[in-house]
């Protein structure tokens, strides 16, 4: 018994200072290669996702979307409006611009 008090005791103290239980009890995952400072800078920059390109193409005009494809730096996005007309969007991966 006076070994769970003391192991309890330990996590206890632990969870106080703000180390993790599993610290304790010897399931440490191992530590990166990288800094994280240096794993974060070489992160590229954020992308759109395909979900955010298809509601840009739905407010310039599209009502059906027939093919979305990531290439490169760029969404293309091709489908038809309203009326039928066959329209293709180049959208920036970047920042959503409209790249026609």
């Amino acid at each position: 018994m006076n070994n769970l008090v003391l192991v309890g005791g330990l996590l206890g103290l632990a969870a106080i200072a703000g180390v993790p239980a599993t610290t304790w009890l010897g399931t440490t995952r191992p530590q990166p290669l990288v800094s994280t400072d240096k794993a974060l800078a070489a992160t590229p920059a954020a992308r759109l996702s395909e979900d955010d390109a298809r509601h840009i193409a739905w407010r310039s005009g599209l009502d059906h979307i027939e093919e979305i494809m990531l290439s490169g730096e760029r969404w293309e996005v091709a489908g038809r409006d309203r009326t039928g007309q066959e329209i293709t969007l180049d959208i920036d991966a970047k920042d959503g611009r409209l790249l026609h």
